[in-house]
């Protein structure tokens, strides 16, 4: 990102807050401002080491089939067209794999040992539970809200919210609520070991990889400081803070600056903020650069970024590079406890058409991408690493990847091969065995969560939906649970509203 255009970013979310048009939803219309969350009613148990987030979001609703695959031949039975006949599915899509090899995962059966579908991913996913690196959520179920909008459920889930009318984002809910908690945080453990002190003085806190987006939103009705909003980065770690690209009048004002800090403390005394804002966007500016050098440095191989020189390496897409600049700066630095991230160089997801081709490809390429971020996380525990700010780290399950999208889709194939808007979705979540909640059906290397088709036979309304003795969660749940990880104990109340919701939604371990 060009310091230029983060200087007007900046200078924007300083003077103004986004307000979205009207939605589409009667009830959320109508609403003018939404209430503002009850951060002072929150209980907080500080965590024993603090979370980070990454949040993936799938863009334009993902099929759950990748990852359920396990009522394949009832969907088949009475599908509006046959998964196995005159496409490229095959009937392999109908049946067990017969074994979990990467080079055969197009050949033979494709459902796999815990009903993922081997060629969309599935092989990866066997892995990270095998590893009990992942946990599958098969139930995250719409009720509350059963609109299959694509911006009114992109805003619920970036908002974990039923509210999204000018209602604050979960980034900014969180780092409002850790604001207003700030004494309990201020002892926290980071992941190296020291403590968090003042929120405003962290380095880097919350950070979108996926340029504007609705996880920053801003609460209309509590200030938040500028250093605590979502800032944009891009996978290369280009440098907001540099001044090389303004030319030389900015340096000679700082060479003047610097001259007269040392001819007279009592100007510093008079401006302490000024000063203090140019020492902090000089510690800022190293600190970016550092952060280039280890994904762009070369090991003895002369491999690219410091995964390489773990021994870990990403594969080739947009999407791989973007995570890797997530787990880069996750890693190195443990004061950045919130990122958002999209999948860019896969595609979209809104597979109405044309399925058949697209989505198992991408969906390969979104979980290998994944199982990489994995090793890369292990072994910067394992081999030890040292953060941007010279402290040494070797504890990384503190790392949370969670994987979501708008909607769910149908599960019939639909004369256009493909699939359409519909309320069941998988949540995938990976790592922070160090941060999750003890709950064995829960626990890391689980899949949660049954479903049954439904729906009208041999038409385009077919769906799944969780048995009667399955646990469910709506979406906002995630939302829920990221705010638990962080030590809120009734994180309930925070996706909460009076009129729509006013009982909140539960945390993912709170439904087990």
């Amino acid at each position: 990102m060009q310091r230029r255009n983060f200087l007007k970013l900046a200078s924007a979310m300083a003077a103004t807050r986004v307000v979205p048009v009207a939605f589409g939803m009667t009830a959320l219309a109508q609403r003018a401002y939404a209430a503002s969350p009850n951060y002072s009613g929150v209980t907080i148990n500080t965590p024993s080491v603090m979370p980070q987030i990454i949040n993936i979001h799938m863009y334009g609703g993902a099929s759950e089939l990748a990852g359920n695959l396990s009522n394949i031949a009832d969907i088949n039975i009475n599908s509006m067209n046959d998964y196995s006949a005159n496409n490229a599915f095959g009937s392999g899509i109908l049946t067990a794999a017969a074994d979990n090899d990467p080079a055969a995962r197009f050949d033979g059966g494709q459902v796999t040992a815990n009903g993922f579908w081997k060629a969309a991913g599935g092989t990866h996913m066997e892995d990270m539970i095998a590893s009990r690196d992942m946990t599958v959520y098969r139930t995250m179920f719409k009720q509350k809200s059963p609109t299959r909008s694509h911006r009114e459920s992109i805003f619920m889930s970036h908002k974990g919210t039923l509210d999204i009318e000018n209602s604050p984002g979960i980034g900014s809910r969180l780092a409002l609520m850790m604001l207003e908690h700030e004494s309990s945080y201020a002892e926290a453990n980071l992941a190296d070991g020291t403590k968090m002190g003042k929120l405003d003085e962290l380095t880097l806190p919350f950070i979108s990889f996926e340029g504007d987006t609705q996880t920053y939103a801003l609460d209309p009705s509590h200030s938040l400081p500028l250093s605590l909003r979502g800032l944009t980065m891009d996978n290369q770690f280009n440098n907001p803070y540099s001044r090389g690209s303004v030319g030389s009048s900015e340096s000679a004002i700082s060479d003047l600056l610097a001259a007269q800090q040392v001819n007279s403390e009592s100007s510093r005394n008079t401006h302490t903020a000024a000063w203090n804002g140019f020492e902090k966007r000089e510690e800022l500016e190293a600190k970016m650069s550092d952060l280039s050098g280890l994904l762009n440095g070369t090991d003895e191989s002369g491999n690219l970024s410091s995964a390489a020189a773990l021994g870990v390496e990403y594969p080739s897409n947009g999407f791989a590079d973007q995570l890797e600049a997530a787990v880069t700066l996750a890693i190195h630095n443990p004061q950045t406890l919130y990122m958002a991230v999209g999948t860019p160089g896969l595609g979209g997801w809104d597979d109405h058409n044309n399925g058949i081709d697209r989505y198992r490809n991408r969906m390969n390429d979104l979980m290998e991408a994944i199982k990489a971020a994995m090793a890369h996380i292990k072994a910067a525990a394992t081999q030890g690493v040292t953060t941007i700010s010279g402290t040494g780290r070797t504890q990384t399950d503190n790392i949370i990847i969670n994987v979501m999208g708008d909607f769910g889709r149908l599960v019939n194939l639909n004369g256009s091969g493909g699939w359409d808007h519909a309320n069941n979705q998988n949540l995938y979540t990976f790592g922070g065995a160090g941060v999750r909640p003890t709950k064995e059906a829960a626990a890391l290397g689980s899949v949660v969560g049954t479903t049954v088709r439904s729906g009208t036979s041999k038409t385009n309304n077919q769906y799944t939906i969780p048995t009667t003795d399955s646990p469910t969660w709506e979406p906002m749940s995630m939302a829920s649970s990221i705010y638990g990880y962080f030590g809120a104990q009734n994180s309930a109340i925070l996706t909460a509203d009076a009129q729509l919701n006013p009982l909140g939604d539960m945390r993912l371990e709170d439904g087990l």
